[in-house]
C-alpha cells in the first residue's frame, strides 16, 4: 500500500493507494481494458476479427477521506479471444467510476467496444470504446482490433480479401491506446494480430492458417487532486478549497 503521488497521479495496476492529508477530492479518469482478437477464423485459412477496445468515463469529484486507502483497479491486459476487464474506483457515498472493457471475438467478426451502458460516470462523460474490424469475407488476413474509447468511437480496419493482402489497422484512440494491427496470411502458418496499445488498445485478429490473435492493452486511471484544506498560521484549518492541479 502507498500513497498517492503528486497530482494528476496515473495508475497502471490494480493497487490500494492512502490519500494524503489534506485531500479530500479527487477527479478520476478511468479506461476500461481491451479485449484480445480472436484466432483465424471458423476456416484455418481465414482471419479472425479484432477485439474491442476499452471504454473511457470521467468522475468529476469523488468524495475520499484523508488517511484511508481506497482500491483503484485498473482492467489487466488479457489474452487473445478473453474480453476486456472493466477499470473502477470507488470513493464515499458510493460514488464510483467505472469504465467498461472491450468484447472479444472466436470469428471473424470483430468485438464490441466497452459500452457506456455498462459504464458509470458523470452525464456527458462516458465514451465508448472502438470496435473491432472484421476480416472480409474470406479473407485471409486479421481485422484490426478497436482503439480505447478516449472520446472517439475507433473502430478497427478490415483485413483485406486478398491472400496476400494486409491485416487491418487498429482503430485510433483520442488520447488512449490504439487497436493492435490484425495478421497477416501466410504458409504454413499467418502471422499473429498485433497487441494492442495501452491504455485499453484492442489486439488485432490473427492471420489465416492458425495463428493467433494480439493481446488486449492494460486499461489506466488517472487521479486528480480536486480540493485539500490548508493549515493557517495560527494552526487551525481551513475549509476545504479548490487547487488548481
Amino acid at each position: 500500500m502507498a500513497d498517492l503521488g503528486t497530482s494528476p497521479f496515473t495508475i497502471s495496476a490494480t493497487a490500494a493507494y492512502t490519500i494524503p492529508l489534506g485531500v479530500y477530492s479527487l477527479m478520476v479518469e478511468c479506461r476500461g481494458g481491451g479485449a484480445g482478437g480472436s484466432n483465424s477464423g471458423t476456416a484455418a485459412s481465414r482471419g479472425g476479427g479484432g477485439g474491442g477496445g476499452g471504454a473511457y468515463s470521467k468522475r468529476a469529484a469523488i468524495r475520499v477521506i484523508p488517511g484511508k486507502s481506497y482500491t483503484f483497479t485498473v482492467g489487466a491486459s488479457v489474452a487473445l479471444q478473453v474480453n476486456g476487464d472493466p477499470t473502477t474506483m470507488t470513493g464515499e457515498d458510493a460514488v464510483a467510476c467505472t469504465a467498461a472493457g472491450g468484447t472479444s471475438t472466436t470469428t471473424r467478426t470483430g468485438g464490441a467496444g466497452g459500452t457506456v451502458a455498462a459504464s458509470v460516470g458523470d452525464v456527458g462523460s462516458i465514451f465508448a470504446g472502438g470496435k473491432g474490424g472484421t476480416s472480409a469475407p474470406n479473407a485471409n488476413t486479421g481485422g484490426g482490433g478497436g482503439g480505447e474509447g478516449g472520446r472517439s468511437d475507433a473502430t478497427g480496419g478490415a483485413g483485406s480479401a486478398n491472400s496476400g493482402g494486409t491485416g487491418g489497422a487498429g482503430g485510433t484512440g483520442g488520447d488512449g491506446g490504439d487497436g493492435g494491427n490484425g495478421g497477416n496470411y501466410g504458409s504454413p502458418s499467418g502471422t499473429a494480430g498485433d497487441p494492442g496499445v495501452a491504455p485499453g488498445g484492442g489486439g488485432g485478429g490473427a492471420g489465416g492458417n492458425s495463428d493467433t490473435g494480439g493481446t488486449g492493452a492494460a486499461g489506466q486511471i488517472v487521479v486528480t487532486y480536486v480540493t485539500n484544506v490548508t493549515r493557517s498560521i495560527g494552526g487551525g484549518m481551513a475549509s476545504p478549497g479548490s487547487m488548481g492541479f
